[in-house]
């Protein structure tokens, strides 16, 4: 049976933590890694509950990234969150890991703020990975919020209180924090934000507040972690886009998007996949999710990482 254990790191310099299960019996799985989303939206304590299953048929690795979560120490250098140190933390870790586990490359899965990170990644080093799961992927963070805001207008015309709040909010871009957290707020009123029904909502808040990885003060640092992420990277991540930057990806790579997600609208993010040039490109829809289809349908999910895995889960390629 696999045990879960807690891994500290040292990767750019600093401190950071991964949460893996250990499978004692002879059989070798292939790795998994998981870039969760945010900035510092940590998921070590909750994301047992939804993907338990994938266990069955990998090694799942999840990172708790530079300055979120477990990883969050006030001491990490301000001038070290940026983007592309981020990417080369991804790359380190990578490299660490395949050194851990006795193996060639790696599956790597990176969700909204992840998917950002884990596309450069395996654009600058496609020799390390087997295949890319791009869940909810950010593309250009300002215009995702102005197709979205756009959207949302469409959506509710027939709603005169709404659409009259949106109208006060003015269309993006945005200076004040204070309109983005409005704007977040009327996503989540909609359905279309983190996720489409509360149930998955209540369950990852559930699922964080009675975590076995996390005690007391690890619920604390997280929070503190996601404050520290979003203040050092934010105005980084307004300006950033891969729309032309990343073009070509010299591996396999699965996008997974949510119908109802209004945070990375399709809008966006279907187009740049379309001209993404990519050995295999597949594009999957969830009909029930919104920002978060891997957790709102985890079955489906786990259906389709093993669905493009079968080769090596069927034991026909090496690792």
């Amino acid at each position: 049976m696999a045990k879960t254990y807690l891994k500290k790191w040292l990767i750019g310099g600093v401190d950071q933590w991964t949460m893996m299960k250990e499978d004692h019996s002879k059989e070798t799985k292939p790795v998994l890694l998981f870039l969760h989303g945010g900035p510092g939206s940590a998921q070590i304590s909750y994301i047992d509950s939804f993907h338990e299953e994938l266990d069955q048929d990998f090694t799942v690795v999840h990172w708790d990234q530079r300055g979120a979560g477990l990883s969050y120490q006030k001491n990490i250098p301000a001038t070290s969150m940026t983007i592309q140190q981020f990417v080369e933390d991804t790359i380190e870790l990578t490299e660490k890991l395949l050194s851990h586990v006795g193996q060639s490359k790696i599956y790597i899965a990176g969700y909204s703020w992840g998917s950002l990170i884990a596309i450069q990644a395996v654009h600058k080093r496609p020799d390390l990975y087997h295949a890319y799961y791009g869940i909810s992927q950010v593309v250009d963070v300002l215009k995702e919020d102005i197709v979205s805001y756009e959207l949302l207008l469409k959506k509710y015309h027939h709603n005169r209180l709404f659409t009259s709040c949106l109208r006060l909010l003015t269309p993006p871009p945005w200076k004040r924090t204070s309109a983005h957290v409005w704007f977040s707020l009327y996503k989540e009123f909609a359905k279309v934000g983190l996720t489409h029904r509360w149930k998955p909502l209540f369950q990852m808040m559930r699922a964080f507040l009675y975590s076995k990885h996390y005690q007391l003060i690890d619920k604390w640092r997280f929070l503190k972690g996601q404050k520290f992420s979003q203040d050092k990277l934010w105005d980084e991540l307004m300006n950033e886009s891969i729309q032309y930057r990343v073009s070509t990806i010299l591996i396999p790579c699965y996008f997974i998007n949510g119908e109802h997600d209004l945070i990375t609208p399709a809008n966006v993010s279907k187009p740049y996949v379309d001209q993404l040039t990519a050995p295999i490109k597949e594009w999957f829809i969830f009909k029930h999710s919104a920002h978060s289809p891997h957790i709102e349908e985890p079955g489906e999910f786990i259906r389709i990482v093993r669905k493009t895995a079968i080769h090596h889960l069927q034991g026909k390629l090496d690792l």
